[in-house]
């Protein structure tokens, strides 16, 4: 049962990320933000003068990799303390100073693509012969050469740049609006116990097993959002508006042709993951039908779609570090040593919740630094224990690739990103069968998968789907009001539910309100194409493939070095074609025929 949640001081600091590997204390990072902007001058001198001589075009580059990392850290530390305390008003305005200064740092820096693309490819050639340093940039050389017809004059780039922190204000107020300023009315259990509800706890008193706890837990939350509709609305249409100017002026067709150009990836694999999960959605349908079956009722609500159907098992923080680490074993033994110092001794994770804590869980962190995983792990059930292992996948993913790649090919693009975070719940999940230990444990186990499946491969191609369309109305000159954003919500859920699921279409349609994954321009529907190329790959490790675990390690480390799409074909599963998605939900519906037989006792 959810408890009232504790203060942040009250959390001991084995169960809260390492800030001070970044920086020991705020003087010291008032520090190096003065440092930043002291040598800001330094890059936007080399305006005008790339061109000049292969030295001239090495030191620029060498500066520019030696501040940038350090432009991230400072920016990260601002961001992971406002994350775990957003009451704290001097968090809040360390992170906009840190925007603020992202800014410059982008503006001093902007003019370097046009100069660069305004020097020939033969030129470059010569340069990098003349000095071999330059060699290492030959990838980063020809990939501005793709991106020619989107840059624009150094004077436009310096507009937009410094214009980045106005295209993030929208992002910004949706965080402080539904982590900091949204108020829950209290869920009553079915004894009419108040239960507090918050963005940590929310997930927690969905699963509970009493259905009046989780059904007012869910009427509650929805209701505080309903309640800013209009704000959200109106914050949501800022944000997609500010996509399409950004397209336009980079002179893309449209937002979503945008934001797969840096991927190298066609409009077509968006539509073919699209196209799959909507060509399965019957597998959906007989899941909610088993379920509601399971659950003895007449009809079931959303409300129930995480209800437990066995006793959730207790698993404490150190217990999930054992099975996590242990599921990883057929990565090698360096993976999993890495993985239990990073998540118990080194502090990755800022582990449980706390008031101010702002809701969802994510893996960040910076080139030369350690990753930091947020969360807010709850001891009840495996739902914490697979979120973890899924951020992991994506700390591992990043340290790998920080490890093996230069600064300038150290990270990877949002396609690749979640293989990795999938992967690694597909071999935890494999090895927790392995365990034996009982129907009710098992029906935890395949319950989890279920939930797991629900989010990337229903609840993402939804969301995935209505942001289309709302990036379509914009881009065809349509207005984005709250009640229409929510009743295409509505159209594309009663698709997804079928006739299994009553809705409660007022407060089904305010999901939208309650993803921050919309602030980044298309990403949701990568959840889908990277749990397809996650289990895929699984499948070869769990099945011994010789070699499997090795291309798989490979691809963690290529980071931006070769395009995604390349990396994941020498890993061992082609994207660009329907087969991953299919095998998927071939996985999907074992795992709801294996439900079916356990559920049906």
């Amino acid at each position: 049962m959810a408890k009232a949640l504790p203060e942040r001081e009250a959390i001991a600091p084995e169960f809260t990320w390492d800030l001070e590997s970044l920086y020991p204390s705020t003087e010291a990072w008032e520090a190096a933000f003065g440092a930043i902007e002291q040598r800001l001058p330094e890059l936007s001198a080399f305006q005008g003068r790339l061109s000049e001589s292969p030295k001239t075009l090495l030191d620029y580059l060498m500066r520019y990799e030696a501040l940038a990392p350090e432009m991230d850290r400072v920016y990260n530390y601002a961001d992971r303390a406002f994350d775990v305390d957003t009451t704290q008003q001097e968090n809040g305005a360390r992170v906009s100073r840190a925007r603020g200064l992202y800014a410059r740092f982008s503006a001093a820096t902007a003019f370097a693509r046009p100069e660069l693309l305004a020097i020939p490819s033969d030129t470059l050639s010569e340069f990098m012969r003349a000095e071999p340093a330059l060699k290492k940039y030959q990838r980063f050389f020809d990939e501005l050469q793709r991106s020619k017809p989107h840059v624009r004059s150094a004077e436009v780039e310096a507009v937009m740049a410094q214009a980045a922190e106005v295209f993030s204000a929208p992002y910004a107020i949706h965080t402080v609006l539904a982590n900091a300023d949204l108020k829950f009315n209290d869920a009553r259990t079915r004894t009419g116990r108040r239960v507090p509800i918050a963005q940590g706890s929310i997930d927690e008193l969905l699963s509970s097993p009493d259905r009046a706890l989780r059904k007012s837990a869910w009427e509650h939350y929805a209701d505080a959002y309903l309640a800013h509709e209009n704000t959200f609305a109106e914050v949501m249409a800022a944000k997609v508006k500010a996509s399409v100017l950004r397209a336009r002026v980079h002179r893309f067709n449209s937002v979503l042709e945008m934001s797969l150009f840096p991927s190298n990836l066609p409009v077509a694999v968006y539509h073919n993951v699209i196209d799959a999960c909507n060509r399965h959605i019957g597998i959906w349908h007989r899941y909610w039908e088993a379920r509601r079956r399971a659950l003895g009722l007449d009809k079931m609500e959303v409300c129930d779609i995480f209800a437990p159907l066995a006793k959730p098992p207790r698993v404490p923080y150190k217990q999930a570090v054992r099975w996590v680490v242990n599921g990883l074993a057929p990565l090698g033994r360096d993976y999993a040593q890495t993985v239990r110092a990073g998540i118990t001794t080194e502090r990755w994770v800022d582990v449980f919740p706390n008031v101010g804590k702002r809701d969802g869980a994510y893996s960040a962190g910076t080139y030369g630094t350690k990753p930091f995983i947020f969360m807010s792990y709850s001891e009840q059930g495996l739902s914490s224990l697979s979120t973890l292992a899924h951020e992991i996948g994506h700390s591992m993913h990043t340290l790998l690739s920080w490890r093996n790649q230069p600064y300038v090919y150290a990270d990877y693009s949002l396609f690749a990103a979640e293989v990795a975070s999938n992967f690694n719940q597909a071999l935890v999940r494999a090895y927790l069968l392995t365990l034996n230990r009982g129907r009710e444990f098992e029906i935890a186990v395949v319950q989890e998968a279920m939930d797991n499946f629900h989010r990337y491969l229903f609840l993402m191609p939804i969301l995935s789907q209505f942001e289309h369309w709302m990036h379509t109305t914009v881009e065809q000159g349509g207005a984005l009001t709250a009640s229409a954003m929510s009743a295409k919500l509505v159209e594309l859920f009663r698709n997804g539910y079928g006739e299994a699921v009553l809705m409660d279409e007022r407060r089904v349609g305010v999901t939208w309100m309650q993803f921050s994954h919309f602030f980044a321009d298309y990403y949701v529907w990568q959840y889908a194409s990277g749990i397809s190329a996650a289990n895929a790959l699984a499948d070869k490790v769990l099945r011994g493939e010789p070699e499997a675990a090795q291309r798989y390690l490979r691809f963690l480390c290529a980071g931006s070095s070769v395009d995604p799409l390349d990396a994941l074909r020498e890993a061992g599963v082609d994207m660009s074609q329907p087969e991953p998605l299919d095998r998927a939900f071939e996985v999907l519906e074992r795992f709801v025929a294996r439900f079916e037989q356990l559920t049906a006792r």
